[in-house]
């Protein structure tokens, strides 16, 4: 299982976007919040990453 997540700027908090079954999907989803975004993953709140979902 991997996540789509925001990683909050100035703390160690993250926002999970989305979850995926696999790593294709999450970057599939990652790759459509990058484009929206002006093709860039830094946001004004933080940064888009792929993570494996914590156990």
């Amino acid at each position: 299982m991997h996540q789509v997540v925001l990683e909050l700027s100035g703390s160690r908090k993250v926002h999970v976007i989305s979850e995926h079954g696999t790593k294709e999907e999450a970057l599939d989803k990652y790759v459509k919040l990058v484009e929206a975004n002006k093709g860039s993953p830094i946001t004004s709140k933080g940064k888009y990453t792929i993570r494996k979902k914590p156990d």
